[in-house]
């Protein structure tokens, strides 16, 4: 209480009383400043303040990419698997006063506070626009504000407080409006709809449409985009029957298609192709680094290549290490070089082989033995040599390669780390693609008992990734050129297990969504609405791993790379892929004091649905809100 006293109301009724005996000083106006009513003149102005709205999205604390996995199964540290890792997020020990809960918070409000200045100056405006062009140009742009607004109300509502937040519908004029009680869930639910409403019914419907209007409008929020956020807002309550006729809408009205190569979602080399409905737009520009403003790169692919803080979960690794390539799928037959093991030469070509590893694979993760996806150049066994790219390890034994440039043919150097790079990157994030716009109608379908027409969207993004797909060939849309197999996990060793609406339900939880969006910003939310959290965390914390030694030359001119294959426990990887095949033990990462790799031990036993499913409220503002209760 004394300390509440001392950091919080004390120091708020000084500033009231030194704000209240200099009123009269305050009220002589400086005729050369910068004020609200000077500045707001035109939609040039207008255009100005919605720069910042923009600008705001920038904030990668918004998306979270960089800790909002490690809640869930989808990430651990770089930590080499340690039982303990001392991050708050991932050990699920977090609170009111953990950084990321309060940088999460503030990177939001920022950008509500930007577009209700926006929308405030256009309502002022807009009498005196008397032309229908200039008319047109204050409704695009306030129906911009409002649904970024929509989209910022969107992420804080489904992060905070179980959704009860304070609602800024206006710029605050005095201290008595910052002083916000909290809204219910409910409302602001509502208020958001609303906004993205209004943006649904005002904005071009997508990318080439902004073109319509004019250039340079490139990345700009679309109507495609809030009706796909509304779709997403009722799946979040698993309102399955409100948000199925809007996703069909979505995936039949504006034009959407799957990219060919998951690689031009992620990469940069096609940013806003035709599966996007919304992505954050970055630019590397180096030396113009310094301000908020300026900061139009980002950090994430420098921290997912060169820092390795954040790995893929043991058993995510694995699934997708199980996914099957369809050998009559021709995309997945190539000529693979041949080394020799006792240097690394190249010896020969093995032509037109099946490749080893799933394309989703290749394009989300690297695995230490994935001889036909390259990383930088190089392959993977590969990467490490150059002094600029750390290595497969014990503590990376798998790398992220989303929202990374390992397509860039460098010879293995990883990320560009010139000085006036900064450690940033161009590559944009996505928000809301096509392919999760297809999980979710599944769903739906799922929901609704229609085996076949889920399967049928399951299948389009298992087809783009070439995969064996689900079910029976005469159903399916691709029958002629694809393998089928009526087992939901396609092994034959354990029996065959036809396809039906529960198995599938599974599926699509813990195969499909997690290996096709992770790292997107949707898995808390998922895991949430399903009402499994926490059973999965404790799901994925019993099974215990080995990590094994990688031999040496096996796909190129590269070191042992020590303790990085992955495998559980009792097992063992290809005898000619070890460092000493006649010595299993002497591969493992475990000598005889150590202990088995485990994933999320302590966020397992720690996590509650009631404190942490929802970051609650944080310090800073309980401190500054005389009304936060």
């Amino acid at each position: 209480m004394k300390n509440t006293l001392k950091n919080g109301i004390i120091p708020l009724m000084l500033f009231v009383i030194t704000l209240h005996s200099c009123t009269e000083e305050l009220d002589q106006v400086n005729p050369n400043a910068l004020t609200n009513e000077s500045f707001w003149q035109n939609t040039g102005d207008l255009n100005a303040g919605l720069n910042a709205v923009y600008a705001s999205l920038r904030d990668e604390n918004i998306i979270g990419t960089l800790f909002e996995p490690y809640r869930t199964d989808v990430a651990v540290p770089g930590t080499q698997r340690n039982f303990t890792s001392g991050n708050p997020i991932y050990d699920q020990t977090f609170d009111l006063t953990t950084d990321e809960v309060q940088d999460k918070w503030d990177a939001c409000f920022t950008g509500v506070f930007r577009a209700n200045q926006v929308i405030d100056a256009y309502e002022d405006l807009k009498s005196s626009f008397g032309d229908e062009s200039s008319q047109d140009a204050g409704i695009r742009i306030v129906a911009q504000a409002r649904a970024l607004r929509g989209y910022y109300y969107y992420v804080l509502h489904n992060s905070y407080n179980n959704g009860s937040l304070p609602l800024f519908a206006t710029v605050p004029a005095t201290f008595d409006e910052f002083q916000k009680s909290f809204s219910s869930s409910d409302d602001i639910k509502d208020f958001y709809r609303e906004d993205l409403q209004y943006g649904l019914e005002n904005l071009p419907k997508t990318y080439n449409d902004w073109g319509d209007v004019g250039s340079g409008n490139l990345g700009r929020v679309t109507a495609g985009f809030c009706e796909a956020l509304i779709a997403k807002s009722y799946m979040n309550e698993n309102d399955f029957t409100t948000a199925e006729p809007i996703l069909l809408n979505v995936i039949n009205n504006y034009n959407y298609n799957l990219a060919d190569n998951l690689e031009k979602c992620f990469t940069g080399i096609d940013e806003f192709n035709n599966e996007s409905i919304f992505e954050i737009n970055y630019k590397q520009i180096g030396v113009e680094l310094g301000t908020d403003e300026k900061n139009v790169s980002q950090r994430i692919s420098s921290i997912l290549n060169i820092n390795r803080v954040i790995q893929p979960s043991s058993w995510i690794t694995l699934k997708y290490r199980a996914e099957k390539p369809d050998p009559l799928d021709d995309a997945n037959y190539l000529n693979r070089n041949l080394y020799d093991r006792s240097n690394g030469d190249l010896i020969g070509v093995d032509e037109n082989v099946l490749r080893k590893y799933s394309f989703r694979m290749g394009n989300s993760i690297s695995s230490v033995d994935d001889v036909d996806s390259p990383m930088y150049g190089v392959t993977t066994g590969e990467y490490g040599i150059s002094r600029n790219a750390r290595s497969h390890a014990k503590a990376s034994p798998n790398f992220w390669k989303k929202f990374t440039g390992w397509n860039t043919e460098n010879g293995g150097d990883g990320e560009d780390q010139d000085p006036s790079v900064d450690g940033r990157s161009g590559i944009n994030i996505p928000v809301i693609r096509l392919a999760e716009i297809y999980l979710l109608y599944a769903e739906c379908m799922i929901e609704k008992g229609d085996l076949t027409e889920a399967l049928r969207y399951i299948n389009r993004i298992r087809k783009r990734s070439h995969l064996i797909l689900l079910g029976n060939e005469g159903i399916g849309e691709f029958s002629g050129n694809s393998t089928y197999m009526n087992d939901i996990d396609m092994d034959p060793d354990n029996g065959e297990q036809s396809v039906n609406i529960d198995n599938l339900k599974e599926h699509l939880r813990f195969t499909e969504k997690p290996l096709e969006l992770a790292l997107e910003g949707v898995r808390y939310i998922d895991l949430r609405r399903w009402g499994v959290w926490k059973q999965q965390l404790q799901a994925i914390a019993l099974p215990e791993y080995d990590a094994f030694s990688y031999r040496q030359n096996i796909n190129g001119a590269n070191p042992i790379r020590f303790r990085c294959f992955l495998v559980p426990t009792g097992e063992v990887p290809p005898l000619e892929t070890l460092r000493n095949p006649d010595n299993i033990e002497t591969n493992t990462n475990r000598r005889t004091e150590e202990a088995h790799l485990k994933d999320h031990l302590l966020g397992s036993q720690n996590f509650n649905e009631s404190l942490h499913s929802y970051f609650p409220i944080p310090q800073d503002e309980i401190n500054s809100n005389l009304n936060s209760n």
